[in-house]
């Protein structure tokens, strides 16, 4: 019923939609996060099912799409450059 990620590309009111999410995640029934741009992605932490029925209304309303094609790998690209090396103590 409620996917993990959605794109807002659509939404011409994001503000509405932040709006709920932030207060859903300020009643710890969900966590969410923008992964990119656009795209944010969900965890339900406590909804009723008629809490996720409204989300998921709310969202066909405001064009909010599931969005399928999201990879886990992708968020993860560039905490590759997180792992520093070192070069200084090399001789070359």
């Amino acid at each position: 019923m409620l996917a993990k990620y959605y794109s807002l590309d659509e939404c011409f009111e994001q503000d509405t939609i932040y709006d709920k999410l932030d207060e859903l995640s300020d009643n710890s029934k969900i966590d969410y996060e923008i992964v990119e741009d656009d795209v944010i992605r969900i965890k339900d932490l406590s909804l009723t099912v008629k809490e996720k029925k409204e989300l998921v209304k709310l969202f066909e309303e405001n064009d909010v799409i599931e969005y399928n094609e999201w990879e886990e790998d992708e968020e993860d690209e560039d905490e590759d450059f997180d792992d520093e090396e070192d070069y200084e103590d090399d001789e070359f």
